[in-house]
């Protein structure tokens, strides 16, 4: 019996360790599958053949589409001529919308069965790309809980197979052996800030960030500061963004949930990043900036009351979010005070957040979500 050949597009480095996750799962239910098509260095190691460097390609905002839309069209007619060519038995396209609809609808006219795992966020913005949904996609993976009833309402099939994150966001130190890796001292208040796995999203949000810390340490004199720096993200340009600022901080390189685990609150630019927090259970603050026009053309397309998904799978704001030019270092500062200051509040935000957990279903949404592609594959 010939093996199966399957084809994954994964456009961003949050898309690229979901992707390796499934195909993981997918091999343990047939080790004789074949993967091509494109994603990052974990997808390549766990056997995806084609393009192995799409992290170079992750967008943020509108005006960025610009600068990499030669790049984009190359790769875009390189993955098309792979669908064509080896006619894989499915595709399977892990969020980043405005490419991989395109190639939904390539895969369409290949008449090759496309299936989405990690649905982009189109019940926030973008709505009109629901009827490509429904005309290229045969049935959507979903990790949020309100996105199966979201898509039923437009008629598309829909699974809700639980967040990935879920197995991935757990400490691997006791918390003495992290604080004593991280040689931060466990009796002073610590602040974490994660800006963002994106160079553009760090560039706008981390001195906003910054000098918001340097507000707070006037006011807790003891307090350390702990910066995320993703893999993705070269150090020399974060230590040339702080400037002077670069010597109140630790950069934080690896074992980012065990440094996450030790900081009593955290300061964390939005998007994916504010559901690992919300696992581990620790009280934070939502900031978000974007260029000037992609905040304007955001304006008119959102439609949703909350920015931080945090809040909006709690379906009410249960985190403060600072966004574009509500995000001062003053405010920031005053409510992260606010917060570490009374007890009440942070316990509050704690419960809320254990719900948030709760919602994003159980253990084990790679191995579901790869039975469920599965199953698909074998009708």
């Amino acid at each position: 019996m010939k093996s199966k050949t399957i084809m994954l597009i994964a456009g961003e480095p949050s898309g690229d360790i979901h992707g390796a996750n499934l195909m993981c799962n997918l091999k343990k239910l047939d080790n004789s599958l074949n993967f091509i098509g494109a994603g990052g260095k974990r997808m390549r190691k766990a056997g995806l053949r084609g393009i192995t460097n799409m992290e170079s390609l992750a967008i943020m905002g509108f005006e960025e589409v610009f600068g990499k839309l030669e790049d984009l069209k190359k790769t875009f007619y390189c993955l098309a001529e792979m669908v064509r060519k080896e006619k894989p038995d499915c595709l399977i396209l892990i969020d980043y919308p405005g490419f991989n609809l395109r190639m939904a609808k390539v895969a369409k006219e290949e008449n090759i069965s496309v299936l989405y795992y990690i649905s982009p966020q189109i019940w926030a913005w973008g709505r009109d790309r629901i009827k490509k949904v429904k005309k290229y996609v045969d049935k959507m993976f979903v990790v949020l809980p309100f996105e199966q009833k979201f898509y039923k309402k437009y008629k598309v099939k829909a699974e809700f197979v639980g967040h990935p994150l879920v197995d991935m966001v757990k400490p691997a130190l006791s918390k003495d052996d992290a604080f004593s890796h991280f040689n931060f001292n466990p009796g002073e208040t610590l602040i974490g800030v994660l800006p963002g796995s994106r160079w553009e999203e760090v560039r706008l949000s981390l001195p906003v960030m910054a000098d918001a810390c340097r507000i707070i340490s006037r006011e807790i004199a003891d307090a350390q500061f702990g910066v995320l720096v993703s893999e993705n993200i070269d150090v020399t340009k974060m230590k040339s963004l702080l400037g002077e600022k670069n010597q109140s901080f630790r950069l934080i390189k690896e074992k980012k949930y065990d440094f996450m685990n030790l900081c009593d609150l955290l300061l964390v630019n939005s998007g994916t990043a504010t559901l690992e927090t919300a696992i581990l259970g620790k009280p934070m603050i939502i900031i978000y900036r974007l260029s000037f026009f992609s905040w304007l053309l955001g304006k008119m397309l959102i439609r949703i009351p909350h920015f931080g998904l945090v809040n909006i799978v709690a379906g009410r704001k249960i985190v403060p979010e600072f966004l574009q030019f509500g995000a001062s270092p003053y405010k920031i500062a005053k409510e992260t005070l606010s917060i570490l200051a009374d007890q009440s509040k942070i316990r509050t935000m704690q419960d809320n957040l254990s719900g948030v957990k709760k919602k994003l279903g159980e253990r084990g949404a790679s191995g579901r979500a790869a039975r469920a592609i599965w199953q698909e594959l074998k009708t």
